[in-house]
């Protein structure tokens, strides 16, 4: 064999080794039959994240009013009035948002007396002027004699603030309940007073 022959096939035999490598390499193999952890470029994983709010420019924009709210002394002696800026996306949610706004009170001598309960569902029918709302009680919510008057007179004149509303039936937990804690007789529906 000849110089230039053997020079040949050595080189014939180093492409023929590093084809094969890089074959294997292709394929997704390693010495000893393991895989390469990726093979394929890595595709970038969706990342959930929580809805961003929608420009106001192209979103419905939310209507304000000032309405009145109801709270009770730090006693539950009587009701504190107060005059509140409530926010809302149709006219019909006027009522809930009332109604929502008495949960909370930034008012350190004006004590909400609705902060552990949640309206649930509030439905006026424009015809008939009834509003309806549902009530469902945290373990908080349960007040003596006098808390609950307080509770039924601030519903009642958060409702009845609004001309409109001639009757109001409240309901717990989806049904007609005869007292809301025990301790007063909750008429079904609320007239309004004259």
């Amino acid at each position: 064999m000849t110089k230039t022959s053997r020079l040949f096939q050595g080189a014939l035999l180093v492409s023929a080794i590093t084809l094969t490598v890089t074959a294997c390499g292709q394929k997704g193999l390693l010495v000893g039959g393991a895989t390469p952890q990726s093979t394929v470029p890595a595709q970038p994983t969706p990342i959930a994240q929580s809805p961003q709010p929608t420009p106001t420019s192209s979103a419905e924009p939310l209507m304000q009013k000032k309405v009145k709210a109801y709270y009770s002394d730090q006693d539950e002696m009587k009701l504190i009035e107060q005059e509140v800026t409530i926010s809302f996306k149709q006219e019909s949610d006027i009522y809930q948002a009332s109604l929502n706004a008495l949960g909370k009170s930034d008012d350190s001598k004006a004590v909400s007396l609705f902060d552990d309960m949640k309206f649930t569902n509030v439905v006026f029918d424009k015809t008939k002027g009834e509003l309806k709302v549902d009530l469902k009680f945290g373990p908080k919510t349960q007040l003596g004699a006098p808390g609950e008057d307080l509770f039924l007179q601030a519903l009642k004149k958060t409702a009845f603030q609004f001309p409109e509303v001639k009757a109001l039936f409240v309901l717990k937990d989806g049904k007609q309940v005869e007292s809301l804690m025990g301790h007063l007789e909750l008429p079904y529906p609320i007239k309004r007073p004259n």
